[in-house]
């Protein structure tokens, strides 16, 4: 006799995966951003346009997850990824590109 996983369970795995994708690719934009800014050097209000624009595209995505995976409902197990996603991002890929 083999015991059921708890659907709840399944779920709240599923959320958790797709969150911390979500957090590595915010972290892959960003640092695609960067790089273009590095190369190109925009003045200070290009730039804060730039910023402003890179963060309203980085909501909308992570929007778009967060809806994928649970609907739009936030909860700590769902936040708890995100963030994990970019610290792994940060630790293991940044600066590793090109």
């Amino acid at each position: 006799m083999s015991p059921e996983i708890n659907p709840l369970i399944i779920d709240q795995s599923f959320e958790f995966v797709i969150m911390l994708f979500a957090g590595m690719t915010i972290m892959l934009f960003h640092d695609i951003f960067i790089r273009i800014n590095d190369k190109l050097k925009p003045g200070r209000g290009m730039s804060f346009v730039q910023d402003i624009l890179f963060w309203l595209f980085a909501a909308i995505l992570t929007s778009s997850f967060l809806y994928y995976c649970s609907y739009g409902r936030l909860s700590a197990h769902v936040l708890i990824a995100f963030v994990a996603g970019a610290v792994l991002w940060k630790k293991f890929f940044c600066g590793k590109m090109g």
